[in-house]
């Protein structure tokens, strides 16, 4: 999905910090949700990035900035490792900025609101230059997301009104300025190579050959130039190498870029800029400046509103500049959306950062921020604006008429009084033709699928859908305990039988030992302890028991605020060195008190002050949840296949989830009768259960019997201590009711359960179609409640035509859930069905009218 996310920086400085905010929405749909947030003050971010800007100018690469003469330092191999140093620490000090405290509620939002399979903008707006010249795309972020692209946005912005037609073939002024000490001629055949382009080049031109090319009456699509070009008024008069200190950039113009036409001719924009506005009155949408220091350029340009801008941060090498441009092309020619093909070409840049350091860096795209992105194909034209029809008085016999009014007998002096409606009569739909039928039953089926397709795409019919889904589990045939899991409850009793007096746990050191020490003589596969015991003043004895007892797992917390706005953080035992021994004790429904626990979290990113251990990959930090740990410790080197049925945004009924981590739906083991799992009345046990006190008094012959090769789970029962661990799942009565809650070691082994059975029983997970197909689906019955209403003589038949059609829908769905496992949306269907009968019945009762009223004439 296509996902715009505005990053507005507002007032401040680096020394006082800034105002931030963050929108998020679809692309060409209003924002879906804003955050305000901030940024702390920064001070020596600007001398960390001069230091870099500086040691960049000075290697003396030979570049396209404005043609100096003096030696270069091309080979001077100690000034490109300066340099590679001074930008991994600016990397690093804007990496620690943006994770600071007061931007997380930015950070955590974008997690929320983006898949990692979305195609995104990131659009940066700031009027601070040093912002809009900081790497963004280094951040840890785009790791993770590999479709998203940073683009810079003035503060002031307006839409161009373009409303003329485009040629078939994108028209291209390519502009090759000054090249001395350059190649342009590859820049030339790179873009003669573009198929499906009309390109006319500009050798060397002056100032008056290019003005008059601007106001060619044709317009441009694509203003490209490669040359020499800077951002400073001002050139420095000493060597190439040489660096503005911030006090100097400060107090240079804003606006102040220029490029070099000819050896001896240079223009600033402003000196274009009739010429260039009226190019983009006539559909010019970007501009590509292949030159070096082009914001400057890209500054003056946004002042005309126009669409994008494409240009290098920095001084660019000849070769870079040609890699970029040959990158660039070839992806956005093939339809590659424009953003994503910046990304692709400036990635590219990175094979030659061994020669050319920080080279991904350079180019940059500055986006007006009411426009939208071009295609290739958006280019090709014509588009045109549709036109306007006037009506005469020959045109009222073609304007339908309310009914008992007809364009002879309207009178305009009337004022929408109407005359008498006629007695209808022998109006029955057996009167229609067959093909009359047919085109007004699918008219209608299709309608009523496109406006039920459409509201569910902005999830209009999530809730409807998600209440549905639980009902559906409701109904599902009952399983068998797992045999391969046993839960030890930590009951009200036993922590009554067992005082700590020393700590705030439910389980006291004496009493986890004894379990300890009991479990583990009678051999079990996992230990998994679902209770936080993360303390340091343990008994020396527990100590040693814990960091010995290889198939332990404890738990720890990922921090979370609660609705007191409360940091909430629970660290692993100390004891446990390997980190693969800790998950985290977190579920996907903490964001709102009362909401349902329908999904089954994997893994999740780690925040920056967790206390779990992390597992780096590609992406980022991410933390395995603690159900995780315990199911894989179990497998082993199980296959386990589980990639197919990743949650996303949109999965089945939901539309908008929050699907960040790895997550699944919980696919629930409800037993027939819970009162024979010893689990006391809660039903959502997929396991037999034992107190703490039963356990204890099992002789060691006994417990070998019931505990051998079995996953045991430890996790506390009693509210005192569960208060902010127990849940509501699809079979809870009401949110108001806490018996009716589940504490969470409950859930934490019907997530083990589900992911052992599905490596060892092939019990499916729970999936879903894909969105085409789910729109077929809906249209089918959509279809089919038209055609019933449409062909449908009299309203018994369609009263039993729709029973008969709702009754093979909701089996044929609850089977696809039952045996298949598959999330089927049978909520817009059941929906559809019907509103397509009644739309169909009352369309072809209007035909019907209309024809009564206005029989044809027989032919003379």
């Amino acid at each position: 999905m296509d996902k715009r996310i505005v990053i507005k920086i507002g007032s401040g400085t680096l020394a006082t910090g800034y105002t931030a905010a963050v929108q998020v929405g679809s692309e060409g749909a209003p924002p879906q949700v804003e955050v305000q947030a901030g940024l702390p003050s920064a001070k020596d971010l600007a001398q960390c990035y001069y230091q870099w800007q500086r040691a960049y100018w000075q290697m003396g690469l030979p570049s396209r900035l404005e043609a100096l003469s003096g030696e270069t330092n091309f080979s001077d191999v100690s000034r490109l490792e300066n340099c590679r140093k001074l930008s991994r620490q600016l990397r690093d000090r804007v990496r620690h900025w943006l994770n600071s405290p007061e931007f997380q509620p930015i950070r955590e939002k974008i997690l929320e609101q983006l898949s990692p399979t979305d195609t995104a903008r990131i659009l940066l707006q700031t009027s601070d230059p040093l912002l809009q010249r900081i790497p963004w795309y280094e951040l840890d972020f785009f790791q993770r997301y590999r479709n998203a692209e940073v683009g810079i946005c003035p503060v002031a912005y307006q839409q161009v009104y373009y409303s003329g037609s485009r040629c078939e073939r994108v028209r291209i002024l390519a502009v090759l300025g000054d090249d001395t000490g350059l190649d342009t001629t590859i820049d030339r055949v790179l873009l003669e190579n573009l198929a499906g382009a009309d390109i006319h080049f500009l050798d060397s031109p002056n100032c008056q050959t290019f003005t008059k090319a601007l106001w060619d009456e044709q317009g441009w699509d694509i203003l490209f130039f490669a040359g020499h070009s800077s951002s400073y008024s001002q050139r420095f008069s000493q060597e190439p190498t040489q660096v503005p200190s911030p006090e100097y950039v400060q107090s240079q113009p804003e606006c102040s870029g220029e490029i070099w036409l000819n050896p001896s001719e240079k223009l600033t924009i402003s000196q274009l800029r009739h010429a260039l506005q009226k190019a983009i009155d006539r559909g010019l949408n970007t501009a590509i400046f292949n030159s070096c220091d082009g914001l400057g350029l890209a500054s003056d340009l946004a002042d005309l509103h126009i669409p994008q801008v494409l240009v290098m941060r920095e001084p660019v090498p000849d070769q870079v500049a040609h890699a970029f441009l040959q990158g660039f092309l070839e992806s956005f020619s093939n339809g590659t959306p424009f953003y994503t093909a910046v990304r692709e070409a400036r990635e590219k840049l990175q094979g030659m950062e061994s020669r050319f350091p920080c080279a991904t860096w350079l180019p940059v795209i500055i986006q007006n921020l009411a426009e939208t992105p071009p295609t290739w194909q958006s280019l090709q034209g014509p588009l045109q604006t549709a036109p306007q029809r006037t009506v005469d008085s020959s045109d009222l016999a073609t304007v339908p008429l309310p009914v008992g009014l007809s364009a002879s007998n309207a009178d305009p002096n009337l004022s929408g009084q109407l005359a008498p409606e006629p007695v209808l009569q022998d109006l029955s739909i057996s009167k229609l033709s067959f093909f009359s039928k047919l085109k007004v039953g699918l008219g209608c089926g299709l309608a009523v699928a496109s406006i039920l397709t459409t509201g569910r795409l902005f999830g209009l019919l999530e809730p409807l859908e998600i209440k549905g889904y639980d009902y559906s589990l409701r109904t599902r045939p009952t399983e068998l305990p797992d045999s391969r899991i046993l839960i030890v409850t930590n009951t009200t009793k036993d922590i009554a039988a067992f005082p700590n007096t020393t700590g705030k746990s439910s389980l006291s050191d004496d009493t986890l030992l004894t379990l300890l020490d009991k479990l583990t003589s009678a051999n079990p596969a996992a230990i998994g302890l679902d209770i936080y015991h993360g303390h340091d003043n343990k008994l020396p004895a527990l100590k040693q028991k814990i960091h010995n007892t290889e198939n332990l797992i404890a738990i720890c917390k990922e921090p979370f605020y609660t609705d007191e706005e409360t940091l909430v953080r629970e660290p692993p035992p100390p004891e446990i060195e390997d980190m693969s021994r800790i998950g985290a004790n977190d579920f996907v429904a903490f964001s709102k008190r009362g909401e349902i626990l329908r999904r089954h979290l994997l893994q999740l990113s780690q925040a920056s002050n967790s206390l779990c251990p992390s597992n780096p990959s590609d992406q980022g930090a991410f933390v395995n949840t603690f159900s995780t740990v315990v199911a894989f410790k179990y497998l082993a080197d199980a296959d386990m296949a589980l990639e197919p049925f990743f949650l996303t945004e949109r999965f089945g009924g939901y539309h908008s989830a929050d699907a960040g981590g790895t997550q699944l739906l919980l696919n629930y083991r409800i037993t027939h009768d819970p009162k024979q799992t010893n689990c006391g009345s809660v039903r959502e046990t997929p396991a037999e259960c034992l107190t703490v006190s039963e356990l204890l008094a099992k002789d060691p012959q006994q417990l070998r019997s019931i505990v051998e090769d079995k996953i045991i789970l430890i996790g506390t029962t009693d509210m005192d201590y569960a208060a902010g661990d127990r849940w509501r799942t699809p079979y809870t009565k009401s949110p108001y009711v806490k018996t009716d809650e589940v504490p969470g070691v409950f859930l934490n082994a019907q997530m083990i359960s589900q992911l052992i059975s599905h490596a060892l029983d092939e019990r499916p997970l729970i999936g879903s179609w894909a969105e085409w197909q789910e729109v077929v689906w809906i249209a089918i019955w959509a279809l089919l409640g038209g055609l019933i209403g449409a062909y449908s003589t009299r309203r018994l038949y369609a009263l039993v035509y729709l029973l008969l059609a709702g009754s093979l829908l909701l089996l044929m769905s609850w089977l696809w859930l039952v045996r298949l496992a598959v999330w089927v949306p049978w909520v817009p269907s059941v929906i559809a069905l019907p509103t397509a009968t009644l739309t169909s019945c009352a369309a072809s009762q209007r035909k019907l009218s209309s024809k009564a009223l206005h029989p044809r004439s027989p032919a003379s």
